[in-house]
C-alpha cells in the first residue's frame, strides 16, 4: 500500500495558507456574491471565516446553508469593523489574511496578485486591491492614499477613469481598509485596528501605525475589485449626493482621537493653528447642513473618549522609527464629487489648500 504523504496548504494543488475574513452585520444581500467570488478565486484560500456582527437579518444562516465550508464566528454584538477585524484576525489560523467588506466582489486573480505583492516586500505589511465603483465600473473609488498632517486621507485617482488612473511606482502613504492583505504578526504587533473608532478614519490610524514603525504600504492595480455600496447611512456616491449626520459626527470626533493617538505630541502642538482652522471650517460646513447636533454631540463624545486615547497613544507609540515629517503631506484634500467644485466654495477650497501646504512647509522640518 503506497503511503499517503501530507502536503502543507501552501503547496497543496490549487490552495494557498491565506485566511480570509469577511466583515459582515446586515449584508445578506452582498454575501453571495461576495463569497461566490472569493471562493473562484485561484489559488482557492484555504480557511474562510465571515465575522458577523450578531446581524439580525438571517446573514448567519444563509452563509451556513449555502457555504458549509465557509466559518461562521457570531461576535456578539455590533461592534463595527474594527472589531469584527480584531475578532477576525485572532481566530485566523494562517500568517497572511486577507480582510474583505462584505459589499466588495473580487475580480479574477485579485488574491494572486495581492499575495505577489505582499511577498515580493519583506517590509511590506499591508496591500490594497484596486476598487471600482458598483455603480460604474469604469470608475476608480479607492486606490489607496496618502496622510494629510491635518488627519485626513488624500486619496488618489479619486472617482478618476479607470483607463486614466496612474499606477503607484512604488508605496503607497495609507491605504483604505475594504480590501486589503496583511500579515498577522505585524497587525497584532500594532494592536490591530482601535475600536474606539468604531468606523470611519480606522484607515488612518492603522496605516499611521504601520508607517512609523518603517513597514511599506502597497496598491495592487493588478488586484481588482468591484465596491457595491458602502456602508449604509454613512457612505456617499457621486455627485450630488447627500452628506449623512452620520458622517458629521464620525468625522468630528474621529479626526481628533486619531490625532491624539498617532502624532507625535511636537507635531500635534506646531500644527495647532492649522488643526483648528480646518476644525472651524468643517464645523460650519457642518452646521450650513443642519447637523449641528452631529457636530456638537461628536465634540461631547471626543471628550469622553480622551482619556482611552491617551491610553492608546503609548502602544501606537511604542517602536516608533519614522517621524511625522517624513510620514505626513499637505496634498490638496479629497472631497467628494460636488463638493465645493464651483463658484466661491471653490475658491476658498483652492485658498485653504494653498494656506495649509504653506504652514506645513514652515513647520514640518521642525516637526518629530
Amino acid at each position: 500500500m503506497p503511503v499517503r504523504k501530507w502536503l502543507p496548504t501552501s503547496i497543496r494543488p490549487g490552495v494557498v495558507s491565506v485566511s480570509v475574513i469577511v466583515v459582515n452585520w446586515n449584508g445578506r444581500d452582498y454575501l453571495p456574491a461576495c463569497l461566490d467570488a472569493l471562493l473562484a478565486q485561484v489559488p482557492r484560500p484555504d480557511e474562510v471565516l465571515v465575522v458577523d456582527n450578531h446581524s439580525d437579518d438571517g446573514s448567519r444562516e444563509l452563509v451556513a446553508s449555502r457555504f458549509p465550508d465557509v466559518k461562521v464566528i457570531d461576535s456578539g454584538r455590533n461592534g463595527g469593523p474594527c472589531f469584527a477585524r480584531n475578532t477576525g484576525i485572532a481566530a485566523a489560523s494562517h500568517e497572511r489574511c486577507l480582510l474583505l467588506d462584505n459589499d466588495v466582489v473580487l475580480h479574477p486573480g485579485a488574491l494572486a496578485a495581492l499575495l505577489r505583492q505582499l511577498d515580493a516586500d519583506p517590509q511590506a505589511a499591508m496591500v490594497q486591491a484596486r476598487s471600482v465603483c458598483g455603480d460604474d465600473p469604469s470608475v476608480v473609488h479607492y486606490d489607496g492614499g496618502d496622510l494629510h498632517f491635518l488627519g485626513t486621507l488624500v486619496l488618489r485617482n479619486w472617482y478618476r477613469p479607470l483607463a486614466e488612473a496612474k499606477a503607484p511606482t512604488g508605496p503607497v502613504g495609507a491605504a483604505i481598509a475594504l480590501c486589503f492583505l496583511t500579515r498577522k504578526s505585524v497587525y497584532e504587533q500594532v494592536s490591530g485596528f482601535d475600536e474606539n473608532l468604531f468606523i470611519l478614519y480606522e484607515d488612518n490610524e492603522f496605516s499611521y501605525k504601520l508607517r512609523m514603525r518603517g513597514y511599506t504600504i502597497y496598491l495592487c492595480p493588478e488586484a481588482m475589485c468591484t465596491h457595491l455600496a458602502g456602508t449604509a447611512g454613512l457612505s456617499m456616491r457621486g455627485e450630488g449626493a447627500r452628506y449623512p449626520g452620520r458622517r458629521t459626527f464620525l468625522h468630528s470626533r474621529n479626526r481628533w482621537y486619531v490625532l491624539l493617538v498617532c502624532m507625535r505630541w511636537r507635531t500635534f502642538f506646531l500644527t495647532m493653528p492649522a488643526q483648528l482652522l480646518y476644525g472651524a471650517v468643517y464645523a460650519a460646513f457642518g452646521h450650513r447642513r443642519g447637523h449641528w447636533r452631529d457636530w456638537w454631540s461628536a465634540k461631547g463624545e471626543l471628550l469622553r473618549l480622551i482619556p482611552k486615547a491617551l491610553r492608546a497613544r503609548g502602544p501606537a507609540q511604542r517602536g516608533r522609527t519614522v517621524p511625522d515629517r517624513q510620514l505626513l503631506v499637505a496634498a490638496p484634500m479629497t472631497l467628494n464629487p460636488g463638493l465645493a467644485e464651483r463658484g466661491a466654495a471653490a475658491t476658498v477650497r483652492r485658498l485653504l489648500d494653498r494656506f495649509f501646504a504653506a504652514y506645513w512647509w514652515l513647520v514640518r522640518r521642525l516637526c518629530g
